[in-house]
């Protein structure tokens, strides 16, 4: 069941990445034009679809040291690609050395965004007020909400690399709050990672509910229960952001 917003609610918290800006699809696109520029199928015997499944398998990983603060963000944005390649069977002599700066440049230009994001931030707009709190970088994330469209929806932005917390830690979420002049009661967030969002959400007191369209963190469509201490704090599943809108 999905808890309606008390009406006490001021503030709505929204993940940014596969939760309103669609990270796998932009990432997707980018890094098929990098393999095309590189000739990367030259180097290799892999297809374009192997790059991008060991892509996306080796950086799932680095992030998740990255945000328990194992890695610093040049080693996250260098050893992705490095270790990429090295999967796929290519020399560290023949590796395109600037190809992670490449993906920089081109990834967070992509426009595409999760469906009906557009449409769920204007309507939420029209009674609330919306900051995006985000694991990734602050640049990064500034370019994506210009060139997607949705920058003039959000009040503002805090990012990871911009407060020195990372969620799901409580300082992150405490900083959230301070910046929005508001009571984790006066507060909802939605995001798409379930020990990241939600359970770093309710951690911090404030009413969290994930965004199950992409099964991010957790491989079932069912979000694991035992993890919640305080249900009053789960918002629930939604898998439709026209249906958080509406709450």
């Amino acid at each position: 069941m999905i808890k309606p917003f008390l009406t006490k609610t001021k503030w709505v918290f929204i993940d940014l990445d596969n939760t309103l800006w669609d990270f796998d699809g932009n990432a997707q696109e980018a890094l098929k034009i990098l393999y095309t520029k590189h000739r990367l199928d030259h180097l290799c015997l892999c297809t374009v679809n192997d790059f991008l499944g060991l892509y996306k398998s080796i950086n799932a990983s680095l992030w998740r040291r990255y945000e328990a603060g194992e890695l610093d963000k040049e080693t996250l944005r260098t050893t992705r690609f490095s270790d990429t390649f090295t999967a796929m069977g290519i020399s560290i002599v023949q590796q395109p050395k600037n190809i992670w700066q490449e993906y920089l440049d081109i990834c967070p230009l992509m426009p595409r965004l999760m469906p009906f994001a557009l449409e769920a931030l204007a309507k939420l707009k029209k009674k609330y007020k919306i900051a995006i709190l985000t694991n990734g970088f602050e640049t990064t994330q500034r370019i994506k909400l210009g060139h997607s469209g949705i920058g003039h929806f959000i009040d503002f932005m805090i990012t990871s690399e911009g407060v020195g917390f990372a969620k799901p830690q409580t300082e992150f979420f405490a900083l959230a709050l301070s910046k929005a002049q508001c009571s984790a009661a006066e507060a909802v967030y939605l995001g798409d990672t379930w020990h990241t969002d939600v359970l770093g959400g309710m951690g911090a007191g404030i009413i969290s509910y994930w965004y199950s369209n992409h099964t991010i963190g957790i491989q079932s469509e069912s979000p694991p229960m035992n993890d919640i201490m305080d249900m009053n704090l789960y918002g629930g599943s939604v898998s439709d952001l026209r249906l958080f809108s509406s709450l």
